[in-house]
């Protein structure tokens, strides 16, 4: 099968889990035997990454366009093209991004089968931001979704697409997965991690009231360590916060991290917190899991399964709910927070590991065939 693969962000971008989890399910495709090509923008990628020059990699061939503007992706639509031509199956990642809209157009008027993701853009929380321009073009992808397939990566990005694409929407969900990374040897720390970008969306100001308003945190030698990219200046807001509750002593701002320092922050933390208003997934709660940390999570993700198998918590990110959270992790019992640690570890190897489950991405292509 010849499968055609766009992206704003793609692998080693770090802006967001869809860059990695793009990545992943492309090597999965190229291990299981399937030819795949990713046309991907160059956005935040380190300066070692050639441009505008097809690359062979372990997830199929690849070019990274280099654009006049992130938002006047030229080159990336003129390889997508290209590329579209040959494949069997279209796989467009991201709603808003302007290439999507042409990439799909063409893949149309070249009668091939079309798997359009959001990736969480649907969501209440995002469609917050630019609300105006996103209702129109929201207006215009209801004209193009006839025998579009669009993929959910859960229960309620299934009910988003429905609500802003249209109740006879053809969507199939298939959860995110990933490479799963070496275990890493844990050094315990006295430190709660928080990971991914550093936006409103995140909700990490809620996170800050709650650990300014916990006298066990404050009292306690623990930190947080924020670990992720600056997104829209948002770290100068989180600082100043950080300054108004007092907090400077307790918290650390680390920037983005990579691997594998990135694997060994995660085995080392108490507990990784994602107290985010909205996720279509969450890809940083697998990467804890697989390191065996707990994860608390809101009520805007689809993590309720943390509860279910008591791997960690699933709360409303309200400061209080998040401080009752936190605080049961740091005064837990030795014996029972090492139990929470095996079932996370468990958990993520047997249910989110993208090479144990690459059948499932086949049969979502053959049906779209």
């Amino acid at each position: 099968m010849n499968i055609f693969m766009s992206a704003d962000w793609f692998y080693p971008a770090q802006m967001g889990g869809p860059s990695n989890a793009i990545y992943w399910q492309a090597k999965a495709m190229t291990r299981a035997g399937h030819r795949v090509t990713v046309v991907a923008a160059s956005q935040d990628l380190p300066d070692s990454v050639t441009l505008d020059r097809w690359l062979t990699m372990d997830c199929g061939r690849v070019i990274y366009t280099r654009n006049p503007h992130f938002y006047l992706p030229i080159k990336h639509i003129w390889y997508g093209i290209s590329a579209i031509w040959q494949a069997d199956v279209a796989h467009i990642n991201s709603l808003f991004y302007p290439s999507s809209w042409v990439l799909v157009v063409v893949a149309k008027l070249l009668q091939k089968r079309i798997i359009w993701a959001p990736h969480g853009e649907l969501s209440p929380a995002a469609l917050a931001y630019r609300p105006r321009l996103k209702r129109f073009l929201l207006s215009l992808f209801r004209r193009l979704s006839h025998r579009v397939v669009f993929h959910a990566t859960s229960s309620d990005e299934t009910v988003h697409i429905r609500q802003h694409i249209g109740s006879r929407a053809i969507v199939r969900e298939i959860a995110n997965r990933m490479e799963m990374p070496l275990l890493t040897i844990r050094n315990a720390r006295p430190y709660i991690l928080f990971v991914g970008r550093l936006h409103p969306i995140k909700a990490i100001d809620s996170l800050l009231e709650a650990l300014s308003d916990s006298t066990v945190f404050r009292r306690s030698d623990y930190t947080l360590v924020i670990a992720g990219p600056d997104s829209g200046g948002y770290k100068a807001h989180l600082v100043q916060l950080i300054q108004q509750l007092d907090l400077s002593q307790k918290v650390v701002i680390r920037g983005l991290v990579r691997s594998p320092e990135k694997e060994q922050l995660y085995a080392d933390a108490h507990v990784l917190v994602l107290p985010s208003h909205s996720e279509n997934f969450g890809n940083v709660v697998i990467e804890a899991l697989a390191q065996g940390t707990p994860v608390i999570t809101s009520t805007g993700t689809p993590w309720q399964l943390l509860e279910m198998e008591q791997a960690g918590s699933w709360v409303s990110n309200q400061p209080d709910c998040l401080r009752a959270a936190i605080e049961r992790f740091l005064q837990m019992p030795t014996e029972t927070y090492q139990l929470y640690r095996n079932r996370a570890l468990k958990l993520a190897r047997d249910r989110y590991d993208i090479f144990k489950n690459t059948d499932q991405w086949e049969q979502f292509y053959q049906e779209a065939l």
